[in-house]
């Protein structure tokens, strides 16, 4: 797993890195990406595969790998994902290829093949 758990509950750290992320994550013009998603905390239980192969257009973002994994897992994940207006609920955290993303936007890199994109959900004693 490629999470930066020291991100997770330094929040500071947490927002300028997804700042300059988002700005760095500029998918290339040909091709597709390949993501392997990772599903922890109670997202997991919304499938019986803990790792999930997705296959995305050149250009995706988060949101689009969101719908796409949405559309394979059902509603409940999008639910437990993303707010009625399509924001990331405070107490998910989405991390890619190890890194914090706030942005749903953020477009996903063709060049790590397979992208890696861990979703989890904070319960209140870890801060969620």
């Amino acid at each position: 797993m490629y999470v930066r758990w020291d991100a997770v509950v330094n929040r500071a750290a947490d927002a300028a890195i997804a700042s300059c992320s988002s700005a760095a994550r500029l998918a290339s013009s040909s091709g597709s990406i390949h993501a392997d998603v990772q599903l922890f905390g109670a997202l997991a239980s919304l499938s019986a595969e803990r790792r999930i192969r997705l296959a995305l257009p050149s250009g995706a973002t988060v949101a689009d790998m969101l719908v796409t994994l949405g559309d394979r897992l059902g509603q409940p994940l999008l639910a437990h994902v993303l707010d009625h207006a399509g924001r990331k609920h405070r107490h998910c955290r989405l991390f890619v290829d190890g890194y914090p993303i706030e942005d749903v936007n953020t477009r996903l890199d063709t060049r790590a093949e397979p992208t890696q994109i861990e979703i989890i959900l904070l319960i209140a004693p870890e801060g969620g």
